[in-house]
């Protein structure tokens, strides 16, 4: 009996003694596992942080791309295009497309450059007919959208070929940007002041009847 005694005895010392470190261990456990989830859902944020930043600038680098500048173009403001109109075509055919037709524009209706800034900016809308499949147009969307100078997709209409549906048709329309050098300034310039003038002369030139003209155009006739 005294062993058993004995024995209960050190059984109940030593939960009294192991149960509060077994309940802080659990609590630092629980403390820890709590804390190892909010560093992970912060690495998680910090990380969503980063492609956000990595996306804005991204988008403000293509936003705020700079505009064209040729130094040897002359007063034609299509000398200032040059380069980049080679580009946009060469492009196309580099990603296997094929060039219908092509036509261009140095005023289109609408555009907000041409609209607002035509003083200072040279402005070119090409219209291109493109045929190819799906894969060599995503390629040549992305070449335009990476192009390092300011440019503008303005128009996509986009049908499949009847008798075979993988080959597409797509009608775009591309708008190019240039800075207008003196030259181009001063002739768009003239341009202008040349245009106000015909207004005003056309609103200067009103018909002044004759006091003496009746108003069915007749002459009056003599007093008698």
């Amino acid at each position: 009996m005294m062993c058993t005694a004995i024995l209960v005895l050190c059984v109940a010392l030593g939960l009294y003694f192991v149960i509060p470190k077994v309940q802080n261990a659990y609590n630092i456990y629980n403390e820890v596992s709590a804390k190892t989830t909010t560093v992970e859902n912060a690495k998680k944020q910090i990380e969503d942080l980063k492609n956000k930043k990595a996306a804005y600038e991204k988008e403000e680098r293509v936003s705020t791309k700079p505009v064209y500048k040729n130094e040897l173009a002359t007063p034609d403001q299509m000398s200032s295009f040059g380069v980049m109109f080679e580009d946009v075509i060469q492009s196309a055919k580099y990603n296997g497309l094929k060039l219908r037709s092509i036509s261009y524009n140095t005023a289109p209706a609408g555009d907000v450059v041409q609209t607002n800034m035509s003083m200072d900016y040279n402005v070119c809308a090409i219209s291109m007919q493109l045929i190819g499949n799906y894969m060599q147009f995503r390629s040549y969307f992305q070449d335009i959208y990476n192009y390092p100078y300011l440019i503008n997709l303005d128009k996509i209409s986009i049908v499949p070929y009847e008798k075979n549906k993988k080959i597409l048709i797509a009608d775009i329309t591309v708008i190019l940007y240039s800075t207008k050098n003196a030259a181009q300034k001063l002739i768009a310039q003239q341009a202008a002041a040349a245009e106000n003038q015909g207004d005003e002369a056309v609103e200067g030139t009103g018909a002044v009847a004759s006091p003496d003209a009746t108003s069915d155009g007749a002459s009056p006739a003599p007093a008698m």
